[in-house]
């Protein structure tokens, strides 16, 4: 006889037996159901356009796109054309903290996006493009801004030209009819026009050049020359007293020069001699390494008129300093002591090997120059260099060429301009 409880438990066990026998179809058609349901929703979850557009799959990732979808890359290359990066902010965050995670998880967001939200983001980042071609051709290249339109092109190209043909016309025929000065005059208008071109400037120097060559280094003495007067000389004049009490702006050996005098010593009395007043200046041009003379009023270029021209040497890698000079007081100086300021080389005033040569001019700086100083114009033994950059700074010349400038410039009076 078994135990109550090991009865029960052979009794129930037998019975629970039997229903699993009797169940187990039904079991097996639960099965089956479950199975086609996990089928049919992954077939769901895999075909395109069932569901809605607008919801976000915010499970998704780069790896669950289906086949045509824009990837993570591409959707990150157009995330820099938004107006945002085009000014240069949202890049410049990224690129000058490129730990910054936070930043980085922008482009994220758009990679969770169904393909017809990517779609209409990629559209939209399309559409900023089009404001940065826009803005690029705003701003056309330099050579059409300088292109005057096809009504305004006989205002800019024919009008000014014909402003300062007709200037030279008129010098030429000042010449034909023998008035030099009338000639000068006209010539120096159409030179400091700014209608005038680079080829009429270099025309206009020359001819007024030949000009002055008459006017200003001859003896010869015309009716209403502004810069050029007659002296008779008088008992126990010598040249140098005679620049002195005339009050000429200019070295006594410029009247020695304008009067072709073999020896300033042999002059007597009642003779004539012309004095030329000046005062004369230079504008010296960097890019050009050319001086330009000219003679007039102080501080009152508009009033300057050109004398001639000449070519300098200037100081290497841009040493040349730029602004507005005047001749300083007790710098002018011939056959100079020279040191180097480099090397502490001294050469001797009679040494052939004197790098400043023969003649120095010293400057003075006026207004942001006057910082600058122990710059001058001075010769050199080396002619080769010329219209070059070799100097230590100073404005070289030809030995015979600033043998002249020294005699044209005055100290305290004449001022020179270096310009770019």
């Amino acid at each position: 006889m078994s135990l109550p409880s090991q009865g029960g438990i052979g009794f129930g066990g037998a019975t629970r037996g039997r229903r699993r026998r009797g169940k187990g179809g039904p079991r097996k058609l639960l099965a089956a159901v479950v199975v086609v349901g996990i089928v049919g929703g992954l077939a769901w979850a895999f075909i395109p356009g069932d569901k809605d557009a607008d919801q976000p799959d915010t499970s998704g990732t780069q790896f669950t796109q289906a086949p045509g979808q824009a990837q993570p890359e591409t959707q990150e290359r157009r995330t820099p054309t938004t107006p945002t990066d085009r000014q240069g902010e949202g890049v410049s965050r990224l690129v000058s903290n490129p730990g910054d995670t936070s930043q980085e998880q922008k482009p994220q967001a758009h990679q969770t996006q169904p393909p017809e939200a990517q779609s209409r983001s990629a559209t939209t980042a399309g559409q900023t493009q089009q404001p940065q071609h826009q803005e690029q051709r705003q701003t056309p290249p330099p050579t059409v801004l300088a292109t005057p339109a096809q009504d305004e092109e006989p205002l800019t190209v024919v009008r000014p030209s014909a402003a300062v043909a007709t200037l030279i016309q008129q010098a030429e025929a000042a010449i034909k009819a023998n008035d030099p000065i009338t000639a000068r005059e006209r010539y120096n208008q159409a030179l400091l026009s700014d209608r005038a071109t680079a080829a009429d400037r270099a025309h206009i120097r020359e001819q007024m050049a030949n000009l002055n060559q008459d006017l200003i280094f001859s003896p010869r003495v015309y009716p209403d020359d502004p810069f050029a007067t007659v002296y008779e000389v008088q008992g126990g004049d010598s040249l140098a007293k005679i620049a002195q009490s005339e009050g000429v702006a200019t070295e006594w050996l410029l009247i020695q020069r304008v009067n072709r005098l073999s020896n300033p010593n042999n002059i007597y009395k009642g003779q004539k001699l012309k004095l030329v007043r000046g005062p004369f200046h230079a504008v010296v041009s960097k890019s050009a390494f050319r001086m330009d003379v000219y003679v007039g009023p102080p501080e009152e270029i508009d009033q300057w008129v050109y004398v001639r021209s000449f070519r300098v040497g200037l100081g290497e890698q841009d040493g040349t300093p730029l602004g507005a000079f005047k001749v300083r007081r007790h710098s002018k100086l011939i056959n100079p002591f020279w040191r180097n300021p480099r090397t502490g080389e001294e050469f001797a005033a009679d040494d052939p090997a004197n790098p400043i040569g023969e003649h120095w001019v010293g400057l003075r700086g006026l207004g942001q120059a006057e910082t600058f100083s122990g710059y001058g114009i001075h010769g050199t033994v080396e002619p080769e260099s010329i219209g070059r950059s070799m100097s230590m700074g100073c404005v070289r010349m030809l030995p015979e060429d600033v043998a002249l400038v020294y005699e044209l410039l005055t100290e305290d009076i004449s001022e020179v301009h270096i310009v770019e």
